[in-house]
């Protein structure tokens, strides 16, 4: 009888140190995940790139490096988080404050003799899905169009898509030999890309577009027998994928990590048998110093068909990698550029931050239809160095206004302002 007591009593003990473990357990476990502050994003949207799920153990951990993710997304000013303790689990909540990300395009830059302006109306989270739709007129001594839409993750998947169509209207300098002819170009696009992504900032975007792109001698602009046909129409399909890695993080306007896009184009002309290929891969790096001190980093590389003639597809220009050279002053069929900044914040207040940038570009070309070696020549190669200043816009789609004074290191008569949106790179 004493011995069945003992046993009744033992048992009793085992079932409330279960229970108490038990209920200590259910104490630690994820009972539901809340979005605080949401206005526009869509909470099924954000749940898609938070490690941390429902019925996981709370591991405080994972939730630091999902608040990283969020604001990486870009459409997060602040992000925090709290805990509420219940008998069931843990309630986590996120607590998020939104930037605008519904903008209008009011862009502008501006070389000696090249001003232009952008006009029109961009979405970064349209839907509050994180997709992007938006259009804009620019004007650059000609009218041009586009509109487009993205969306990365179809469903909450990892396919996604693109569609971009456009009118693009410039005036191209194209070099024969020793002399330029001016162009009035236009190029009507269609184009269609499909996405898929491996995991979280890992995805490939593949397909093409079809191109109508058209020539004229602009008139006014040329000798009277400059070199070149009057008039020209080609119909093109083009054909490309890339691969993009992206490990950037974001510091308001600070970054650190990596990014790297690997990039295959090809051209298929009508009426012409012969194949152009386009290979090129630009490398980012960032790295933060202390509080207030960014050092940025970029490397293009990038070779193609080298076939002699003017229309060839790298150039060297002040707002795609030498600041200060000029707008489109050469061309190329293989490309070398380096550029790199010193950032450095001058005033940091809650509403954004004025920074400070040293920078240095150095660049090279291969002549078309020529050789690897004449890429290293004086003549072939840029090395301009200047100061900037950024204004950076937190509340506005992380907005940044940009100015760059450069000079040439080799011919200090030789120098270019250039202004606009965004960083540099």
């Amino acid at each position: 009888m004493i011995k069945h007591r003992m046993l009744s009593i033992r048992f009793l003990f085992a079932l409330l140190i279960g229970s108490w473990f038990a209920q200590v357990h259910a104490q630690e476990v994820i009972k539901d995940i809340r979005f605080i502050g949401l206005k526009k994003t869509n909470p099924d949207y954000l749940e898609r790139f938070i490690g941390i799920k429902v019925g996981s153990t709370f591991d405080s951990v994972q939730v630091l490096e999902d608040i990283q993710i969020l604001k990486n997304l870009r459409i997060f000013d602040e992000v925090s988080y709290s805990t509420e303790d219940t008998l069931q689990g843990i309630i986590l909540n996120f607590h998020l404050n939104e930037v605008f990300t519904l903008l209008p395009i009011a862009n502008f830059g501006g070389i000696a003799g090249n001003f232009w302006f952008q006009l029109g109306a961009i979405d970064f989270n349209f839907q509050g899905q994180g997709n992007t739709i938006g259009g804009f007129y620019r004007f650059s001594e000609r009218h041009s169009y586009q509109v487009f839409y993205k969306v990365p993750n179809v469903k909450g998947g990892r396919w996604g898509y693109s569609i971009n169509l456009a009118k693009l209207s410039t005036i191209e300098p194209l070099y024969f030999l020793d002399s330029v002819t001016f162009y009035d170009y236009d190029n009507l696009i269609a184009e269609f890309m499909g996405r898929h992504e491996f995991k979280y900032g890992n995805y490939l975007e593949y397909g093409g577009a079809y191109l109508n792109e058209r020539y004229q001698k602009t008139e006014g602009r040329n000798e009277l027998k400059s070199p070149g046909p009057n008039q020209a129409s080609k119909n093109k399909v083009l054909l490309k994928t890339s691969h993009t890695l992206n490990h950037l993080n974001y510091f308001s306007h600070a970054l650190s990590g990596f990014s790297n896009r690997a990039l295959i184009d090809a051209v298929i002309t009508a009426n012409d048998d012969n194949l152009f290929l386009k290979l090129s891969d630009e490398f980012s790096y960032f790295l933060k110093l202390r509080e207030k001190d960014n050092l940025a980093f970029r490397f293009r590389i990038g070779t193609s068909t080298n076939t002699e003639s003017p229309f060839a597809p790298f150039v060297l220009d002040s707002y795609v990698n030498i600041r200060g050279s000029g707008n489109k002053v050469t061309r190329g069929t293989a490309e070398l550029a380096l550029n790199t900044e010193y950032r450095r914040t001058l005033w940091g207040q809650k509403w954004g931050a004025v920074q400070g940038v040293f920078f240095t570009d150095i660049g090279s070309w291969r002549p078309a239809g020529g050789e690897i070696q004449d890429m290293f020549t004086e003549e072939n190669s840029k090395l301009f160095s200047g100061l900037g200043i950024r204004v950076y816009l937190q509340r506005f789609y992380h907005l940044t206004l940009r100015f760059d004074y450069g000079v040439n290191v080799r011919e200090f008569d030789e120098t270019g302002v250039v202004f606009g949106l965004g960083q540099y790179f």
